[in-house]
């Protein structure tokens, strides 16, 4: 049978070194992000076992291939599978690629630290898009090329093809119909600093866009700082020394998510560092133990920086309700 499609390079490596148990026996394709290739395996016929993976360019050639493996290997009266579009495929990739960046930034905890760092500028995009944009750097100002476009009033972006631009694979939401759920696909996002590189004459253009679609961007550091405290207030988001007695694990997320809160909202500008106290608390924990608390670190600090731009939403809009209304003085 052809098995789970959309494999890392990682994990067809570890199918062609594993004994050929029942479980491995099958027809696999992985996709290389590297080299933008595809390989196929086939481990349903025992006389193939050991071979190395058939390489193909594109999608299509690598699914007709495995299939005809298939339809050669499997009894005719089985049920085909239905055929995985090259889009399917690609979604497979990119999830896979942020599960990776996942893994690879949580292995120890030096790496986490770094992690940190890296998700910092990027955490309000969501946990899988923020570390999929830690592939950029500087890591900051992105946006789609709608986007780009649509806020560009002025029209200073109208000659920047942003075909010859790099980006980054994310998931963006596909346009919502009346009743339906929101769902994503994968797009691209493009930063500032990338768009001012190939294109110098539209930097500041491209810098103030990004200012101007965050408000947080445009308010001052005590009106940022502000908003950020009644956040922590709200969520009721404690000083790690408060809860270190009790829970030292959830000092040290507490310690994370805070950090990159006030990292993202321009309120520091220090790199992360584990205390020596946190990092023996950490020690003896696994990789997907260090993991989880990322993660858990990750989701709170997304909705610290929510609630804070709420909170900054309603002070501004306050503050234009008591503005006194200014009228023309009768003429005489």
């Amino acid at each position: 049978m052809l098995n789970p499609i959309g494999l890392s390079m990682h994990e067809l490596g570890r199918i062609m070194t594993s004994p050929p148990a029942a479980a491995n026996q099958g027809i696999y394709l992985a996709h290389d992000l590297n080299s933008n290739h595809y390989f196929v395996l086939d481990r349903l016929n025992n006389s193939d076992l050991s071979q190395q993976p058939f390489e193909f360019e594109t999608f299509d050639d690598a699914y007709a291939f495995s299939k005809l493996r298939e339809r050669g290997n499997m009894d005719k009266e089985k049920k085909q599978e239905k055929k995985v579009s090259p889009t399917e495929i690609e979604r497979f990739a990119v999830s896979r690629k942020a599960q990776q960046l996942l893994k690879d930034g949580t292995q120890t905890i030096d790496a986490m630290e770094k992690l940190v760092d890296r998700v910092s500028p990027v955490v309000d995009y969501g946990r899988v898009n923020s570390l999929l944009l830690t592939q950029a750097s500087p890591e900051q100002g992105f946006m789609t090329k709608q986007a780009w476009l649509h806020h560009d009033k002025n029209e200073d972006l109208k000659d920047v093809d942003f075909d010859q631009l790099e980006g980054v694979k994310v998931f963006v939401p596909n346009a919502k119909q009346p009743g339906q759920p929101v769902t994503f696909d994968v797009g691209k996002m493009y930063s500032a600093d990338e768009i001012a590189a190939k294109y110098p004459n539209v930097k500041m253009p491209a810098q103030a866009l990004v200012s101007q679609r965050n408000l947080m961007h445009q308010s001052s550091e005590p009106e940022r700082l502000g908003a950020v405290v009644d956040a922590l207030r709200e969520l009721r988001v404690p000083k790690p020394d408060w809860v270190w007695g009790r829970n030292q694990i959830h000092a040290v997320q507490t310690h994370m998510a805070r950090h990159m809160a006030f990292a993202s909202t321009g309120l520091t500008n220090q790199s992360f560092h584990f205390s020596a106290s946190e990092r023996k608390a950490m020690a003896n924990l696994q990789p997907d133990e260090l993991q989880t608390m990322f993660v858990k670190s990750v989701s709170l600090a997304s909705k610290i920086n929510r609630t804070a731009s709420r909170k900054l939403y309603q002070m501004k809009t306050q503050q234009k309700m008591q503005q006194p209304v200014k009228t023309k003085a009768k003429e005489r």
